[in-house]
């Protein structure tokens, strides 16, 4: 079946403190700017009357509710998270038209996909009983939206979750940073110096070594050769990802499933104290 590409890349939004950025026009960011969640909960069947097949939505959308008419940055970073993590057909919708919209989406998705085949099937005689399981399709979008390693970063992690009639659901996350005082949003170039990256590289691999280490009870992997003989980074070098944030600890780099391994392996969130990783940044 036809999969949605919705990306939700998590955002994280701000800079740590010392970090400086030429060329930013620095605009005035409200202290009392909060934060505030949206929810969507709601399930929609093919078949009036019957509860199968059915598409399940559940969405938690953490976004700033500016201060006042004249909070520019907080209104620029919700449009920033809508068009990064979720597409730019949605960075110029208030954040309520957002979620109502991205939920329609989901929804005009859901019968695209199954809805012609389904009423064949049951034109054909099919029962309700024998409703193959693909039929039914789930989204599950999860926000965070906090601070990070001090006043001036705002943290923010967006998860989309999907099953959409394959082998197995999907789960893809996006982290995003933006400069809490100017709204804008920070690249890996921006923030690791560019003659730092070998060593940031080399810090990763350490602890994506530690983290498969522990995830399969055993301590005999030791390099990259001991990683690729469990299926990790066959395919790539490890690599700075534009997925991170720079969380109050230390700077978490994370790798989608795929990306540096296979579906089975899973994800991997890395975090790199700051104590460890402070003489790379910018």
């Amino acid at each position: 079946m036809k999969s949605t590409n919705i990306l939700f890349p998590s955002l994280v939004l701000g800079i740590a403190g010392g970090f400086v950025f030429s060329g930013c026009v620095e605009q005035k960011q409200s202290p009392t700017a909060e934060i505030d969640t949206l929810k969507k909960d709601t399930t929609v069947y093919l078949q009036a009357g019957k509860e199968t097949p059915s598409c399940k939505i559940n969405i938690s959308y953490a976004y700033l509710k500016p201060a006042s008419d004249k909070d520019s940055v907080s209104l620029l970073i919700d449009s920033e998270i809508q068009k990064e993590a979720f597409g730019q057909q949605y960075a110029a919708l208030a954040p309520e038209e957002f979620v109502a919209t991205l939920t329609n989406d989901f929804i005009q998705n859901y019968h695209t996909d199954v809805k012609e085949l389904f009423e064949a099937d049951m034109h054909n005689g099919m029962k309700a009983e024998d409703v193959p399981a693909w039929y039914n399709y789930e989204y599950q979008i999860s926000t965070t939206l906090e601070a990070g390693r001090d006043s001036n970063v705002w943290n923010y992690t967006a998860v989309n979750f999907q099953y959409t009639g394959g082998a197995h659901p999907n789960t893809y996350a996006k982290y995003l940073n933006f400069d809490a005082k100017t709204g804008k949003k920070l690249t890996a170039d921006e923030v690791f110096a560019k003659n730092g990256e070998p060593k940031i590289r080399s810090l990763i691999l350490q602890k994506l070594i530690e983290d498969v280490n522990k995830k399969m009870e055993t301590d005999t992997i030791t390099s990259v050769e001991g990683l690729q003989s469990v299926g990790i980074l066959l395919d790539t070098d490890i690599y700075i990802p534009e997925n991170f944030l720079l969380g109050k600890d230390g700077v978490t780099f994370y790798y989608n499933r795929y990306e540096i391994a296979p579906y089975a392996a899973g994800d991997f969130s890395l975090t790199v104290p700051y104590d460890e990783i402070s003489a790379y940044l910018k």
